[in-house]
């Protein structure tokens, strides 16, 4: 059955919120949580105070999701396909998609961090991968291709944002940038403060806060240099003292990132050493809750990966008298992921003996041990990686994406909100955050997305589009008026004066979106 999932926000009415915590542990089975919570000392996850359900993670066309269109599906009420960001699909079918409008195909459809921004919320991502990664991107920006890192992450620039925390600076700098825009230093001209390590966040006292700890990506948190680079926890926290200033509310949306990454690289380590680290996020956001009532937080994975197990074909027999330590004791002793393994040994292979037993305390076999002296440079994280898991018992189905229900969590302190819960569907959480806000996010989108050339020549205007040196710019001109509109940014220029459009205008590779107040501009 295809129905429009704006029609959720309809039906149901769950409340009112101030604020909203969405929370995304990418990549996160029900399986790793199981095993992370083995993990833990104390056996307990603050996420399992939270559980109320299960998400449906498909996508608009087919039955295992990627990031972007999961995280769509989350920041817009709407399931789209691989690889859009926050686009309206090209291909539809499965149940709750979309009942496919060839007008809209690849066109930008708004987030409730636009909606939030919009009735003047405060607002703000944090992630551990760079901050134009899939997940992030699809809360505040637009494009029909995950990986134009640096359209992405210009659109974030100009989204109005009250605090940005992550790593991706490359794709901001003007010597990595094809349009050698200096991104970084307009971020500092927008009023942001730019910080870079943990000493700068913490020091951070403005209203506005841009962090950036590395070029790239984040270390997963097992390989962490804390004076470098902030813990979640400590991100997450620096976020709610930034946006709990506004008095009206805020949007935050907080990815534990590299958990995904980890179970890609079928490394247990990686994987769910930074699980652990997301749910000591969760534990900062649920104290904040507590203290600051009408908060609603809501956490979901994008999808699990890797196909994840304790229980592997090793112990296809005796699995039931298999005691916890075969499980838990190399993770827990474990002091590195096996790609920060990998570099070591790569520095002396006659030392992967000794480096073994130092990070995950495991005497190594004569097969093992000449395995790693011997095998080809890139493939030694993968069998650092094997080893580990085969001496823990776990096993891998894939190095993808699995198609399983994630676990829903979500905790109120507000009187007038509900939470959500049972069976959903992914798209289901957009609208239910948008709910929470008293958004409609699809009368949003036709106040910040219109087709340019065909509105602009409704009103006998003229248009023309460039793209020169990477820079797109589309110019509109009515009698003595001329609009110039610099694509990805949120600004129009007549007679010399920038205009604050309302929205970021996008080019999405063939048609040119802009908001209603660019168009009124010429009327």
């Amino acid at each position: 059955m295809l129905i429009p999932s704006i029609a959720f926000a309809k039906e149901k009415d769950y409340g009112s919120a101030k604020n909203i915590i969405m929370m995304i542990p990418d990549g996160t089975s029900v399986e790793t949580v199981t095993a992370a919570r083995w993990i833990d000392e104390d056996n307990h996850l603050t996420m399992d105070e939270m559980l109320t359900g299960l998400v449906k993670i498909h996508n608009s066309n087919t039955p295992i999701a990627d990031s972007a269109p999961a995280g769509t599906a989350m920041s817009t009420g709407i399931k789209t396909e691989t690889p859009y960001i926050a686009s309206y699909p090209s291909k539809s079918g499965l149940p709750n998609s979309v009942e496919l409008d060839k007008e809209k195909i690849n066109m930008p459809i708004a987030t409730i961090l636009e909606g939030a921004k919009n009735i003047g919320k405060a607002t703000g991502i944090v992630s551990t991968s760079n901050i134009q990664h899939a997940t992030p991107a699809d809360f505040s920006s637009h494009y029909p291709n995950r990986n134009k890192y640096e359209i992405l992450g210009e659109q974030q620039v100009y989204q109005k944002m009250d605090l940005v925390l992550g790593a991706g600076s490359k794709y901001l700098s003007k010597e990595e940038r094809a349009d050698k825009e200096d991104l970084i230093s307009e971020i500092k001209n927008l009023g942001y403060e730019y910080v870079t390590d943990t000493k700068g966040l913490k020091n951070a006292k403005t209203n506005k806060v841009w962090g950036m700890f590395d070029p790239s990506a984040m270390s997963y948190d097992v390989d962490r240099d804390p004076e470098k680079e902030p813990a979640l926890c400590e991100m997450t926290e620096k976020a709610l003292q930034v946006l709990s200033k506004n008095d009206k509310g805020f949007f935050l949306m907080v990815e534990g990132s590299e958990v995904d990454w980890g179970n890609h690289a079928n490394d247990p380590v990686g994987a769910l050493k930074d699980l652990l680290a997301f749910d000591k996020a969760v534990k900062v956001a649920k104290d904040f809750a507590d203290k600051n009532k009408d908060t609603v937080i809501i956490i979901a994975a994008d999808h699990g990966t890797g196909g994840f197990t304790f229980g592997n074909k090793k112990i296809s027999k005796g699995y039931d008298k298999a005691p916890l330590k075969d499980f838990v004791d190399v993770i827990r002793f474990s002091k590195a992921s096996a790609g920060k393994t990998a570099e070591m040994i790569k520095a002396d292979r006659n030392k992967a003996q000794e480096i073994m037993k130092n990070i995950y305390n495991l005497d190594l076999s004569t097969e093992e041990f000449n395995l790693l002296k011997t095998v080809d440079e890139k493939k030694l994280d993968g069998e650092i990686a094997n080893i580990v898991s085969l001496n823990s018992n776990v096993g891998w189905t894939t190095g993808g994406h699995t198609a399983g229900d994630v676990g829903l969590y979500c905790y109120s302190t507000s009187e007038n909100a509900k939470v959500l819960k049972g069976l959903i569907n992914n798209c289901d959480i957009g609208n239910y955050m948008a709910d929470l806000f008293n958004i409609d996010l699809q009368e949003m989108t036709d106040k910040f997305f219109l087709e340019a050339r065909k509105e602009f020549e409704k009103i006998g205007a003229e248009i023309e589009f460039k793209n020169q040196d990477n820079n797109p710019v589309l110019t509109a001109k009515k009698g003595d008026k001329v609009l110039v509109i610099p694509m990805y940014k949120n600004y129009g220029i007549i007679g010399g004066e920038k205009i604050d459009l309302g929205s970021v205008s996008v080019f999405n590779g063939s048609k040119v979106y802009v908001s209603q107040k660019a168009i009124d501009l010429l009327k």
